[in-house]
């Protein structure tokens, strides 16, 4: 009980120290970890690694044989007119901001998803360092 204390006495003397921005995640952070949550792989017999990746109720991707030779990328609910949708960016699967989105949002808005090695990042260039 004492450890769940000295927690809370740091907490509040680090909300007393520092503004409370410096707690917020920024855009581009809240979408990288709604995306690592929505992430969900597992082994599927015959079929080598698969990995589901869901944005809420607007957007579902499914990726059969991560890193295998018979990859194959399924948009099972990507549409444009959406918060957000998927497109292939050169090799790397691209979550953007669709229609619905608010404008909020600057230029590198966006996570990606490596077919080869199923994680996702938060910049193109990482994600294409995988595919080599």
């Amino acid at each position: 009980m004492e450890m769940k204390s000295k927690i809370a006495t740091t907490v509040v003397l680090l909300a007393f120290h520092f503004p409370s921005e410096a707690f917020e995640l920024s855009l581009q952070e809240q979408l990288f970890q709604q995306a690592l949550q929505g992430t969900k792989c597992e082994q599927i017999p015959n079929n080598g690694r698969y990995c589901k990746y869901q944005f809420g109720t607007t957007l579902e991707i499914g990726i059969k044989d991560v890193g295998g030779t018979d990859t194959v990328v399924g948009f099972h609910n990507s549409n444009i007119k959406n918060k957000l949708y998927a497109v292939l960016y050169f090799g790397c699967i691209a979550i953007v901001p669709g229609e619905a989105h608010p404008r909020n949002y600057n230029h590198d808005y966006g996570v990606f998803i490596s077919p080869v090695s199923g994680l996702v990042y938060q910049t193109s260039n990482e994600c294409r360092a995988t595919l080599k």
